[in-house]
């Protein structure tokens, strides 16, 4: 029995002093190659050795390169792939005579095949290709993921089960984000040659076409592993994905939409919070209203400690700059904007954002 997270749908609550729930987030589950090298290493209890043994069964073995140049780890192989992991030497093409080799409990390599004389993988590109190939199968959401130039991750923390990457997780909202990025010369070649949006799959599979020595589009196996690296690195044991933004908005990173309540005769309700940036460069939040509204609209530390009032009162139709307090100096960490906003027409409307201020 294969040990994978099922699909879920996170919802992080927020504490006890700001009663609603924010919208979901996704949390990924990653370990990286010297994780996936060590056998007297555990996820949730369980011995990376089993999880491995189970992530390749009969008849569905792990593939490195491509077509007519690659090695297939089958089932029995798994002791190889421990032994090997992690890697390291220069990123580049396998360079061996071997022609689609099959590795099982033999754990017989093929020629030339890049080991060092303690067993380890001698390319670092190879090392960490076959991780992300385990982090697809440990986690198959992760394949379909859409990669961006940055992301942000948090770490997730353990539900009343005390196991990670499960239904129950919640976001760590003290902890530090993780920023990772990834190399513009990917996806530059993802966008202009491929024509293609890049996922955790499709950066997998241009991975192993690299090893393969196929078309990599000028690009050096080094980018390719940086790229690959940081991946495994992203959601290191379960992590929340709170952005997936370009710069430009960084240091104010909204990690989810609004979430709209609705308003009292039925119809959906357009409150919406937007992240910027005042002239003077201070933070703020673009308040849309669909219509004329009483306003209150405060921030709460990763607590849920009211730290500052954005606004209480009335506000027009369209859009408002919220900017939180000149004098109040915040200090870099999560915080929780809620407003609620009501009108002369007795609806209300409730909307909800998660802002890392860096």
């Amino acid at each position: 029995m294969r040990f994978i997270r099922p699909t879920v749908v996170f919802l992080v609550a927020v504490f006890i002093f700001v009663p609603t729930v924010l919208p979901a987030q996704e949390c990924y589950t990653t370990l990286d190659d010297g994780v996936w090298g060590n056998p007297n290493r555990s996820f949730n209890g369980v011995p990376i050795p089993t999880i491995i043994d189970s992530l390749i069964p009969v008849g569905d073995p792990l593939m490195i390169g491509i077509a007519g140049r690659s090695v297939a780890f089958a089932d029995g192989g798994e002791l190889c792939i421990l032994d090997g992991l992690p890697g390291g030497g220069r990123p580049c093409a396998l360079t061996g005579d071997f022609v689609d080799a099959v590795v099982d409990t033999d754990c017989v390599l093929p020629e030339g095949f890049p080991v060092n004389n303690k067993g380890k993988f001698r390319n670092a590109l190879l090392s960490e290709t076959m991780a992300l190939s385990l982090n697809c199968r440990f986690d198959p959401d992760l394949f379909l993921l859409e990669v961006t130039p940055v992301m942000l991750t948090v770490a997730a923390l353990p539900g009343e089960d005390g196991l990670y990457g499960t239904a129950d997780d919640s976001l760590c909202a003290y902890c530090d984000t993780m920023t990772v990025r990834m190399p513009a010369e990917l996806m530059a070649a993802f966008e202009d040659s491929m024509g293609i949006d890049p996922t955790v799959g499709a950066v997998l599979a241009f991975a192993n076409t690299s090893l393969g020595g196929g078309e990599t589009y000028g690009l050096t196996g080094k980018t390719v592993w940086h790229a690959v690296k940081n991946l495994n690195r992203a959601f290191k044991r379960a992590r929340f994905l709170v952005s997936a933004e370009p710069d430009t908005i960084v240091p104010i990173v909204l990690t989810a939409e609004g979430n709209s309540g609705e308003r009292a005769n039925g119809a959906t309700a357009k409150l919406s919070l937007v992240a910027t940036r005042t002239a003077s460069g201070a933070p703020a939040l673009y308040l849309s209203l669909p219509e004329q509204s009483h306003v209150r609209a405060v921030a709460y530390n990763a607590a849920g400690r009211e730290v500052a009032v954005l606004a209480d009162r009335v506000l027009p139709c369209g859009e408002t700059v919220l900017e939180f307090p000149a004098n109040r100096r915040l200090a870099s960490g999560i915080y929780f904007v809620r407003a609620e906003t009501a009108s002369s027409a007795g609806t209300s409307q409730l909307a909800t954002k998660v802002v890392i201020l860096r």
